[in-house]
């Protein structure tokens, strides 16, 4: 499917469910208890902030159909991830999901790149003549379309002794993995950092749990999920490690293209019916894992994302979720902490 596609289906996505929301909101809520829809991921399952549940959007039962729009803004020093997504949940069985990513890059220019020499993928002789050219990451920005499928297995959040187990997948396409940013030809900041590719596929399973007489004797919800993975930072950075693209192989990188198996998990509790807070982790591959030299020690890769939380359910129609957040390492950048917020409507 076309970017432009993309673009006009994730549109109409989110304009549909936002007028079924406006509509629908100040009665159709769906059966399931206050909070047991979750949030929105980054990446427009219901879940977390930064990891998908088990639990399926909206608070609808076997026979109902609900859903859910959000909107997401993440800051951290010279970057920025803003996210909207829609997500229909069918008969508290199935959901599709889609979101459409924007990473907002800010580094400045890069100047002393000379260690790179000539490299294939489109980067070419970049320290021509002893002078190293100077390479613009500034007021850039990476764009990402993700349409996901989850279904629930077998059990559920609250009224079964085992926990709701769902499977998913992910299909997530860069938007920005050939684009020309530094006059370097058809080389996006993905590319010029060594991905082998511009879109991909992820896989995971998810079981979530409620415990009503949990931490504190509060009710209290624990999250796992296993996620198969070759997305570095989430894809925003491309699919996998190719040697010959961009600075990969100039920094000794190899080729990787295999899937990863990555552990994310939450766990949260409610200090009251409405308002819960908790903490979340989520592992990443180390495809862009470059030796250790002065350049690649500045270039780093993605490493696992944290955050701690508060969500405010005042209905079932609106939640909003505000979390300190680690994105881990990011391209010249080691730490990369902020603040996360996300609005999420609910039909």
């Amino acid at each position: 499917m076309s970017t432009h596609r993309w673009k006009r289906t994730l549109a109409a996505t989110a304009v549909a469910g936002l007028g079924v929301w406006g509509m629908s909101a100040a009665h159709a809520q769906g059966s399931r208890l206050l909070a047991t829809s979750g949030v929105t991921e980054v990446g427009g399952s219901t879940g977390g902030g930064i990891t998908p549940w088990a639990v399926i959007a909206g608070y609808d039962t076997g026979d109902e159909v609900g859903g859910s729009v959000t909107g997401t803004y993440v800051t951290v020093p010279n970057y920025g991830l803003t996210t909207l997504g829609a997500a229909v949940g069918i008969h508290n069985r199935f959901e599709i999901s889609v979101a459409h990513e924007n990473l907002n890059v800010n580094l400045g220019s890069l100047s002393s790149l000379g260690v790179l020499g000539n490299q294939p993928g489109g980067l070419g002789l970049i320290n021509s003549g002893g002078v190293a050219p100077s390479i613009n990451l500034g007021n850039q920005t990476i764009s990402m379309d993700v349409l996901g499928l989850k279904a629930r297995l077998f059990g559920d959040v609250l009224y079964t002794p085992y926990p709701q187990v769902s499977a998913g997948i992910k299909y997530k396409k860069n938007n920005d993995f050939n684009s020309n940013f530094s006059g370097l030809g058809p080389i996006g900041i993905p590319k010029f950092f060594g991905a082998a590719s511009d879109s991909g596929t992820d896989f995971y399973v998810a079981a979530t749990k409620v415990f009503l007489n949990g931490i504190f004797h509060r009710v209290t919800l624990v999250n796992l999920t296993l996620r198969g993975t070759k997305a570095n930072a989430m894809g925003l950075l491309g699919f996998g490690t190719n040697a010959n693209n961009g600075i990969a192989g100039a920094l000794g990188t190899k080729s990787n293209d295999s899937y990863h198996a990555e552990l994310e998990g939450s766990a949260a509790v409610f200090l009251r019916p409405d308002v819960a807070v908790g903490g979340e982790f989520r592992q990443q591959p180390d495809n862009m894992k470059y030796p250790i030299n002065s350049s690649a020690t500045a270039i780093g890769s993605p490493g696992t994302m944290k955050d701690v939380f508060i969500a405010y359910f005042p209905n079932k129609s609106l939640s909003l979720t505000a979390a300190y957040a680690d994105l881990g390492p990011l391209p010249f950048q080691a730490s990369n902490k902020g603040f996360y917020l996300s609005l999420n409507g609910t039909f």
